[in-house]
């Protein structure tokens, strides 16, 4: 058949297709156009000129060159284009939009042309946010955390993004970390906070230790609880990928692997950060004052430290350090694997003694190091180990070697520097915000992802290397704003 009747047959069943939508429904489309809210940026100047300006100003604090003002003024437009409001329960491009106030999108408005990312996504949220707080943007890095924390009263589950058909799983939790990053910038705690944290402690008794809940398909079983104690797992799922999503590392080996059947280090150590946090909150006569869930969240996180140190820290050979843990029958134990967050949380949720800091701090540089920044994952760890083989199969595992990404590092600077690490922390924000920028002229944007190396390519996974691109906006602002505090900016 040829190119002209293959075409010509297309748009007779289009047209068919249309008539008929448009007869059931009245209209051919069911997906309204996206409200852009560029109104929400007048905190920054009424004028992009302004914008711009003030945004350098509260970033670096001082003129930067010509190179770099390109830079924040594609910032400015990004963020113009990529702040949406949907109606609530309204069609959106994957499903009913469940975000109430206006949010940022990853990869900025479209029109469902190509795919991308047009929901708001649970853990993408706080690194935009890290941005937007720089900025000064406290109202819309507020409303969102409420859009999160309002799903949650009304389906009692934060999806993986802010649609219906995410439901079905979750991401790891970051909310009480952007709510700490507001007040400790300077934003008013009130009524509006206290019933965000109160939904936060919500949904870790029962979507994350939901031991004795009553539900069937638990993360912590006796069985868990009594040989792990307060550690827990992602949900059972019979999609290994599903898994991935609620990991927030869609992609990657461990859990493809392993599925649930495993202990996260990345999880574990998540969690352990909300609880110290939540402790530092009620122990604050400022913000909750409250010395009895103070008390009680001490003891939790006395405790949940210890499981954490004994189920997660190996002594095997080059694998020393937190590892995942695998729960299956026939390969219980560490999972020797260099998987790069079980590196890194640890270090950012204070977990880590100091001298195994170190010995972390010497496992970035040996084993995930590039001219760029740190690989997900270890080749060098992968030899010998628990999964040798080479990561394939139909989602090419984008959360491996050799992708480095911006989440990633900034976790691993923050947790570096939390153990007294600054100069080297300091060294690989520069590296990185240094090939950000030389990429910036090459594709005119930021990517979600890069390579760790100038000597390899990115992998592109299922979706292709997206441009945008929220998360990476959010650490490449805040990494800037490090080094012009130090001194180490280059213009």
């Amino acid at each position: 058949m040829t190119l002209f009747l293959l075409n010509a047959k297309l748009v007779e069943y289009m047209d068919l297709i249309l008539q008929l939508r448009q007869k059931i429904l009245g209209k051919t489309t069911t997906v309204n156009p996206s409200q852009l809210k560029k109104d929400l940026y007048q905190f920054l100047g009424s004028t992009k000129e302004k914008r711009v300006d003030t945004l350098i100003k509260k970033v670096i604090g001082t003129q930067t060159s010509e190179k770099r003002k390109k830079i924040f003024e594609h910032i400015i437009d990004f963020w113009e284009c990529s702040t949406i409001e949907v109606g609530y329960k309204e069609p959106g491009f994957k499903g009913l939009n469940l975000a109430k106030r206006p949010f940022l999108t990853p990869t900025g408005s479209n029109d469902s042309s190509v795919f991308a990312f047009d929901e708001q996504y649970r853990w993408d949220t706080f690194f935009q946010n890290k941005g937007l707080i720089l900025a000064g943007g406290f109202n819309l890095a507020f409303g969102q955390v409420m859009n999160l924390t309002d799903v949650f009263q009304e389906f009692k589950r934060i999806p993986n993004a802010l649609s219906i058909p995410f439901l079905s799983r979750p991401q790891p939790p970051f909310e009480m970390m952007m709510i700490m990053d507001l007040l400790k910038g300077g934003f008013k705690h009130d009524e509006k906070i206290r019933l965000v944290v109160n939904v936060i402690e919500e949904e870790l008794v029962t979507e994350w230790f939901d031991y004795g809940t009553g539900k069937q398909n638990c993360r912590q079983s006796k069985d868990l609880v009594e040989k792990y104690g307060l550690l827990t797992r992602y949900e059972p799922h019979s999609n290994p990928f599903i898994v991935g999503c609620e990991d927030g590392k869609d992609h990657n080996w461990i859990t493809a692997t392993y599925s649930f059947e495993h202990l996260p280090v990345q999880l574990n150590a998540i969690l352990f950060r909300a609880i110290s946090l939540l402790f530092e909150y009620y122990s604050s006569l400022n913000w909750g004052n409250d010395a009895m869930k103070a008390e009680l969240y001490h003891d939790y996180k006395k405790k949940m430290s210890r499981d954490f140190q004994k189920v997660f820290w190996c002594e095997t050979g080059k694998w020393k350090g937190f590892r995942n843990y695998s729960l299956l029958p026939e390969k219980k134990g560490h999972i020797l694997y260099g998987d790069l967050s079980s590196e890194i949380f640890p270090l950012f949720s204070n977990l880590a003694t100091v001298p195994q800091a170190e010995i972390i701090k010497k496992n970035l540089s040996r084993y995930y190091e590039g001219d760029i920044g740190f690989a997900a994952t270890s080749i060098k760890l992968r030899q010998g180990g628990s999964i040798p083989k080479k990561p394939s199969g139909q989602w090419k595992f984008q959360w491996e070697h050799p992708n480095c990404w911006p989440p990633l590092m900034f976790i691993a600077v923050e947790g570096l520097k939390n153990y007294g690490y600054i100069k080297e922390a300091l060294t690989y924000q520069k590296k990185w915000v240094e090939f950000v920028e030389e990429e910036f002229d090459r594709i005119l944007g930021f990517a979600e992802k890069y390579p760790y190396s100038r000597n390899t390519k990115v992998e592109p996974g299922y979706y292709r290397v997206m441009k945008g691109f929220g998360w990476t906006i959010g650490v490449y602002l805040q990494f800037i704003y490090d080094l012009s505090k130090e001194g180490l900016l280059l213009n």
